[in-house]
């Protein structure tokens, strides 16, 4: 007997596993002819790690505190654990569930209620273990587990891209401070000589030697510069409490380290395989997730069409009295087969699975607008690298041109050669040419930042 029970059991596992309906799940393909523009792919498995591209301690710690203690990734680290618990639970609706039930009680009832069972005449006193399992022969259940398990590495995946997102942001965040350092100084340098400059001019409009106007001129002059130190001073305060917040802290002062003119770039920067940039960014694995997740659902839907099959069984001791509860007379042990299912439900069930079909439809779309977002990311870095290393080269050379044409327009204004008009012109030439130079070269030092977030690596 115990045999033919144990070829029972084992026939009830084979058929749950092999009536699984829907597909099995297949890596979409990414969009075909997919380059980057003037340029060779190269391979990014050597990519260095960003400590090693960027020799700034003081940037170093600012990403080592974000990490440690931005909110928005700890929030997100929470959700990667959520989600792993999550597949736990779904996990074991496959598995049989065990439990418990115990009553003990009595009462008085009629003649007449005791036709009707509406109460209990002497004692009651059961307790029962219960086993229920769902048996899986649709593979219902095995289509949800596999969908929470994407879920969660796409939820794993999520909380890694707004780590190289976050990253980046305080890199970013931290030139552009140090470029408004460099303004700062570039500002106060421009108004102490302006100072200079009018107070020259200012003691020559006493002797009579220059005209009102060019004092006024000269006033004028610094008072452009001196309106420029606090905007600067106001976009420092801003790109401080920004760089704190996401290292977690409150508003404040930020220690700084090189300036943009000292960092350190990487000679050589990898491109990428299209290939490698599919498997390494994490954004781009999210999607793919995320659509495995929905696949998945296609096939919970079709399971649902079918009969919900599933075993209950009962085994404890009941009995009216105390006396006689344990023993061979008061034993039960009851089991069950149930089976429930659809019969007409006017095409919902159907519909239903048509539903899931066109939700992963659009999360292919949206996993495909990914890949191509990815590679344009990739494309614009690259750009933007390469023209910002070429506008702060020329933007160099500018601010040595507009220099020495100042120096020669004082010289022939000094001489009475020229108005003060011209000498105007030179000193906002050198002034703009500064700015735009600093400017360019928290742009090219952006670039590698953006470059790095592209490819998905490199922290």
């Amino acid at each position: 007997m115990k045999i033919k029970y144990a070829y029972l059991i084992l026939a009830v596992i084979l058929l749950s596993m092999s009536c699984m309906v829907g597909k099995k799940y297949q890596k979409p393909t990414a969009p075909a002819n997919i380059s980057y523009r003037d340029s060779v792919a190269t391979d990014t498995l050597p990519l260095a790690k960003w400590f090693d591209v960027y020799k700034d301690t003081a940037l170093a710690a600012m990403i080592k505190a974000t990490l440690d203690s931005n909110r928005d990734l700890l929030t997100a680290a929470s959700r990667v654990a959520e989600a792993r618990t999550q597949v736990a639970v779904v996990k074991a609706n496959a598995l049989p569930s065990f439990g418990y039930s115990a009553q003990a009680g009595g009462g008085h009832a009629g003649s007449s209620a005791k036709e009707i069972a509406a109460g209990i005449e002497g004692g009651l006193i059961n307790a029962f273990g219960v086993l229920n399992w769902e048996l899986d022969v649709w593979g219902k259940l095995r289509h949800n587990t596999r969908s929470f398990q994407a879920q969660f590495l796409a939820s794993e995946n999520n909380r890694n891209a707004l780590q190289v997102s976050l990253v980046s942001e305080v890199a970013t965040d931290y030139f552009l401070l140090r470029d408004l350092d460099n303004r700062l100084v570039i500002a106060q340098q421009t108004l102490d000589n302006r100072k200079e400059r009018t107070q020259i001019i200012s003691d020559r409009f006493d002797k009579g030697w220059v005209p009102e106007l060019d004092k006024l001129q000269a006033q004028q002059q610094e008072a452009i510069a001196a309106a420029t130190i606090p905007s600067i001073q106001r976009q420092i305060v801003q790109t401080e409490n920004a760089i704190r917040l996401l290292m977690g802290q409150g508003p404040g002062k930020v220690s700084r380290g090189y300036s943009n003119f000292d960092q350190t770039l990487s000679p050589d920067i990898p491109v990428g395989l299209p290939s490698q940039l599919l498997e390494r960014r994490p954004d781009i694995i999210a999607a793919e997730k995320s659509l495995e997740a929905q696949f998945e659902q296609i096939g919970v839907a079709q399971a649902n069409r079918f009969p919900t099959i599933s075993l209950t069984g009962i085994l404890g001791f009941a009995s009216p009295q105390l006396s006689t509860f344990i023993n061979s007379s008061g034993f039960v042990a009851n089991g069950f087969g149930n089976i429930t299912g659809p019969i007409f439900q006017f095409n919902q069930r159907k519909n239903l699975v048509e539903v899931e079909k066109r939700r992963t439809e659009q999360a292919a779309f949206q996993y495909q607008q990914t890949v191509l977002a990815a590679f344009g990311d990739v494309d614009n870095a690259l750009n933007d690298y390469k023209t910002f290393s070429e506008e702060y080269e020329q933007r160099r050379l500018q601010v040595g041109v507009a220099d020495r044409a100042l120096t020669l327009s004082k010289a022939r204004y000094d001489f009475g050669y020229t108005s003060y008009v011209e000498v105007i012109l030179m000193e906002n030439n050198l002034f703009d040419a500064q700015l735009q130079a600093s400017e360019a070269l928290q742009g090219k030092l952006n670039a590698i930042v953006l470059l790095y977030k592209s490819l998905g690596g490199g922290w």
